[in-house]
C-alpha cells in the first residue's frame, strides 16, 4: 500500500500516455481523446514532489515526461521496423527508444506547466462570501493557460529537426469530422488548444462536483462547463455548414491509384528478373485500363520504378511502352539525378504523351536519416554509425509551384506531396493559389511493412484537405491509397454508395494488398482561400506565445519574491 501511495502519480502519468495511445492505429478507440489527461492531471496538481526540496516543475516535467514516453512508445512502435534497413533488431529497438525518448520532451514540458504556472489549486467552498463564479473563473483560466501551452508546444513539435507533428490531439478527432472543419481557420495544432481545454474542464467539473456533494449536497453554477459545452457546440455547428456547401463550378478528373504493395526487399533489390517484374507490372496494369475506359489520371506511387528518369531506357520505357500518345495524365513518383553535379533527387513527375511533355517536381522536405544524414560532414561519428544505411543523400528542391493538367478547357494545379510532404501544413500552404487545385501524394511506406505507420500517416494526410479545401489523392507503394475530398471525407457524397474510397481488402480491412482503385474527383473552379491558408499556424503560434509569456512573468515573480525574502532575513 505505501508503495502504491508514493508511486501512484508516476503510474497514472504512464496510464494517460497509454490512453492516448489508444485513440490512434491500430487500436483507434477515439473516445478516449476527451478523457486521457485525467490521470495525468491528478499527478501534475495534486501530488507533491517525493523529496521535499525537489522544485515542483521538474516533478510536473517528470511525469509529462513519463506520459509521453508510453505515448510514443505505444504510437510509435512502427519504429522498431527499421532494423529490415539496418540488419539488427537492436537498431530498431535503439531507434524506438530515441525518437520515443526524443518527443516525450514535449510532454514534458507540459507537465512542468501544468504543475507550476497552469496548476490548479481548488479554491474553498465553505465560504458564504465566496462569489458563485470563482471556481469555475478559476478552471477557465487554468484550461486556458495549460490549452494554449499544449498547443504551442505541439506546434513547436512540427517544426523542431523538421518536425515531427504526427497524432496531435486533433488527429484523435479524425472520425468526427463536423467538429474538425475548424481547422480550415485554426489548423489541426489549433485542436490541441481546443481538446485540452476541453478535456481539464471535464475534469476539473468532475472533481467539482464529487466535493459539492460529499461536502456540501449540493451543486454550485459551472460556468465553465457551459463555455466548454458551447465551445462543441459551435465547432459542431460550424462543421454542418462546411460539409454542406457544394461548389458551384466544378470539373471531374477520372483518375486511377496503382498499389503494387511491392514488398521493400524486392523493390531495392539487384536482382534484374525482379527488376523487370516490377517494370512490366506496372506498364501492363496501366495498359490495360486505359485502354479499356477513360482515364484521365493515372497514379503510381513513390520511386515506381528502379530507375532515374533521364536515363534512356527509362525514356524508351514510358514512350514506347506506357505513354504511346494517349490521352491520359501519368503523374508517378521518380528519382532523377544532375550527373554532372552528382545531386539526386525524390520527384513527382507528371507526364502525357510522351516524355517531352514532361513537369517534374522535386521533393522539399527531406526525412532525416530516411533521405539524408544530418551532419554528415561535421561530425565524423554519424557517418561512422549510420553511413553503411545512408550511403548518399538526396537534394531538397526548392519549387512552390504546382503541376497543371487540363481537363474540359480548365486549368488544374496538382499540388505535388511528396511522401511524409503532406503532414506538414506549412509545406503545403506554400502551394495554394488562388485557382482549381488538387493535392496528390505519392508515398512508399513500404519501410515500415505492415504496422500501424502507414494508417497514421494517412490519417494525418487527410487534415490537409480541411485546413485548405482542396481534395487529394494518395498513391502509395504498400497503402495507404484512396481519394480524400476537401471535407475530409473518405465517402463520394454524390454517389451515395455508403463506401470509403480506400485501396482494402473488403473481408479484413487492410490496406495493405495489391491493387487499383478509380474514382472520379471532383474539382472546385473557384476554391476557397481558407482562413488557415492566409494565416498559417497563427492562432497556434499566439497560443505558445501567450503561454510562455505568463511562465516567463511567473519565472520573474518568483526571483522577485525570493530576492525580497534573501534581503529582508
Amino acid at each position: 500500500m505505501t508503495f502504491f501511495l508514493k508511486s501512484w502519480p508516476y503510474l497514472a502519468a504512464i496510464l494517460s500516455g497509454f490512453l492516448l495511445a489508444l485513440c490512434y492505429p491500430r487500436f483507434d478507440l477515439s473516445g478516449f481523446i476527451w478523457i486521457w489527461q485525467a490521470p495525468l492531471l491528478a499527478g501534475l496538481w495534486f501530488t507533491a514532489p517525493r523529496k521535499e526540496k525537489t522544485p515542483r516543475w521538474r516533478h510536473g516535467f517528470l511525469l509529462g515526461y513519463l506520459s509521453g514516453f508510453s505515448f510514443f512508445l505505444i504510437s510509435c512502435y512502427w519504429m522498431i521496423q527499421v532494423h529490415h534497413v539496418a540488419g539488427t533488431i537492436w537498431a530498431g529497438i535503439g531507434a524506438l527508444l530515441g525518437f520515443a525518448g526524443y518527443l516525450a520532451v514535449y510532454f514534458g514540458a507540459f507537465g512542468a506547466f501544468a504543475a507550476t504556472v497552469g496548476r490548479w489549486i481548488i479554491p474553498p467552498s465553505t465560504k458564504d462570501n465566496q462569489s458563485l463564479f470563482d471556481q469555475s473563473i478559476s478552471v477557465l483560466k487554468v484550461a486556458l493557460l495549460n490549452g494554449a501551452a499544449w498547443c504551442g508546444l505541439e506546434w513547436l513539435r512540427g517544426i523542431v529537426f523538421t518536425g515531427f507533428g504526427w497524432n496531435g490531439l486533433g488527429v484523435g478527432l479524425k472520425d468526427q469530422l463536423l467538429l474538425v472543419q475548424f481547422a480550415d481557420v485554426i489548423g489541426i495544432t489549433g485542436y490541441g488548444f481546443v481538446m485540452m481545454f476541453s478535456g481539464i474542464i471535464c475534469f476539473c467539473t468532475l472533481v467539482r462536483l464529487g466535493l459539492e456533494v460529499r461536502q456540501h449536497h449540493r451543486i454550485r453554477p459551472h460556468l465553465d462547463f457551459a463555455v466548454g459545452v458551447t465551445l462543441i457546440i459551435f465547432l459542431f455547428l460550424y462543421g454542418m455548414q462546411k460539409v454542406n456547401l457544394k461548389p458551384e463550378e466544378s470539373v471531374d478528373i477520372r483518375a486511377r491509384v496503382l498499389q503494387l504493395n511491392i514488398p521493400l526487399e524486392e523493390k531495392w533489390s539487384t536482382d534484374v528478373k525482379l527488376k523487370q517484374k516490377i517494370i512490366f507490372d506496372y506498364r501492363d496494369l496501366t495498359r490495360t485500363f486505359v485502354e479499356t475506359a477513360e482515364h484521365d489520371l493515372i497514379l503510381w506511387p513513390e520511386t515506381a520504378i528502379p530507375g532515374l528518369f533521364h536515363f534512356p531506357w527509362v525514356q524508351t520505357y514510358f514512350n514506347d511502352h506506357v505513354l504511346k500518345g494517349d490521352d491520359f495524365y501519368l503523374l508517378t513518383g521518380l528519382e532523377d539525378a544532375n550527373l554532372e553535379n552528382t545531386e539526386i533527387y525524390n520527384t513527382i513527375t507528371l507526364m502525357k504523351g510522351d516524355t517531352d511533355s514532361y513537369q517534374m517536381h522535386r521533393k522539399v522536405h527531406l526525412v532525416p536519416i530516411g533521405e539524408y544524414l544530418p551532419f554528415r560532414h561535421s561530425f565524423p561519428i554519424f557517418t561512422w554509425v549510420l553511413g553503411g544505411i545512408i550511403l548518399e543523400d538526396f537534394t531538397p528542391g526548392t519549387s512552390f509551384e504546382p503541376l497543371t493538367m487540363e481537363k474540359d478547357g480548365h486549368a488544374i494545379d496538382i499540388v505535388p506531396l511528396i511522401c511524409f510532404e503532406d503532414t506538414v501544413p506549412r509545406l503545403t500552404r506554400k502551394f495554394i493559389r488562388n485557382s482549381p487545385q488538387i493535392f496528390v501524394n505519392v508515398t512508399n511506406d513500404g519501410w515500415f511493412y505492415d504496422s500501424a505507420q502507414p494508417t497514421q500517416h494517412f490519417y494525418n494526410a487527410i487534415f490537409r484537405c480541411i485546413e485548405f479545401r482542396r481534395p487529394m489523392i494518395r498513391a502509395a507503394n504498400t497503402g495507404v491509397s484512396g481519394f480524400i475530398d476537401e471535407r475530409g471525407s473518405l465517402y463520394d457524397r454524390r454517389a451515395g454508395d455508403g463506401f470509403p474510397r480506400i485501396l482494402q481488402d473488403e473481408e479484413t480491412g487492410s490496406t495493405y494488398i495489391r491493387g487499383s482503385m478509380p474514382a472520379t474527383v471532383q474539382v472546385d473552379l473557384n476554391p476557397p482561400t481558407t482562413v488557415y491558408a492566409q494565416i498559417g499556424d497563427s492562432f497556434s503560434i499566439a497560443m505558445g506565445l501567450l503561454a510562455l509569456a505568463f511562465a516567463a512573468f511567473r519565472i520573474v515573480h518568483y526571483s522577485m519574491t525570493t530576492r525580497q525574502s534573501v534581503s529582508d532575513a
